[in-house]
């Protein structure tokens, strides 16, 4: 399966790293913007940057890599990606 298209840029990672952040449910994380940086291994390529719109096929591939044998999600919160730091509204 391909990786999904990053969702839209809504601050710069600069601004998106220092602002006061919130670890919410994935399933509350979907619309907001991403505080870290997260990226499925293999191959380790970021799929979220801070800044970054949190979408639902992104966060939906996330997970799918976690729960692979063979899956790994660096930078994630929880190794099942149940949780996602996102900055706070």
């Amino acid at each position: 399966t391909s990786p999904p298209v990053p969702g839209p840029r809504r601050m710069t990672v600069r601004e998106a790293y220092f602002a006061p952040s919130e670890v919410v449910a994935a399933s509350h994380a979907v619309g907001r913007v991403s505080a870290d940086s997260v990226a499925a291994y293999p191959p380790g390529i970021p799929n979220l940057m801070p800044g970054e719109e949190i979408s639902a096929d992104n966060l939906a591939f996330l997970q799918e890599t976690a729960a692979a044998p063979f899956g790994h999600v660096r930078g994630a919160q929880v190794a099942d990606m149940s949780l996602v730091r996102v900055v706070r509204d």
